[in-house]
């Protein structure tokens, strides 16, 4: 059932949204590293597909050939991991909705964009990563063995590194103040109470 999920989120939160980019811009809204990006870029962006990759096999070997769990989460862990991966794509696609024409996966510094805060992002700067995080906890609560744990704390860390030292210095030095303002009136993956 994971890989299912894992197809459902790259049907609706990559190539899905990224189609819907391109007809809404003329661009995919795709943006790699390249040699002159910062180290700290190339190295967050590199975690996160190496997480991605893993995850993916690690889903494929679960569902087609059956892979060892080291615990079990009772009856209900399939739905509950259902649940818990549906809401991520979910949340994740709402977000990425809601950024209209500024969504973008990777950041360009030569790029200007403007300042996202309505909607979900009026709480939550990084709401579109917060789905991805739901949806590595639904894809640990399926498959509940020690190589998806890792990968799921590797993609928990890229994703920190990535927001904390790329996403967020950009912006705070596209935006200045505005940026600092939106920074403290909301929480960086959860809503602030």
């Amino acid at each position: 059932m994971s890989f299912v999920m894992i197809i459902f989120f790259i049907i609706f939160a990559v190539a899905g949204r990224s189609i819907w980019h391109y007809r809404l811009t003329g661009d995919y809204g795709l943006r790699s590293v390249h040699r002159n990006s910062p180290l700290i870029a190339i190295f967050s962006s590199t975690l996160i597909i190496i997480v991605f990759i893993g995850v993916t096999i690690v889903s494929f070997l679960s569902t087609f050939v059956g892979l060892d769990v080291y615990f079990q989460f009772g009856r209900y862990g399939n739905v509950i991991g259902v649940l818990f991966c549906l809401s991520g794509i979910l949340l994740t696609s709402v977000s990425q909705l809601q950024m209209g024409k500024e969504w973008r996966i990777g950041v360009d510094e030569n790029e200007i964009t403007r300042l996202i805060t309505h909607g979900i992002y009026s709480k939550v700067r990084n709401p579109i990563y917060s789905g991805v995080m739901i949806f590595g906890l639904g894809l640990l609560v399926l498959v509940p063995n020690l190589i998806m744990m890792c990968f799921t704390l590797l993609g928990y860390m890229a994703i920190e590194v990535h927001v904390r030292k790329v996403e967020e210095p950009y912006l705070s030095k596209l935006h200045g103040q505005s940026f600092t303002n939106y920074k403290n009136s909301t929480g960086r993956y959860i809503p602030k109470w």
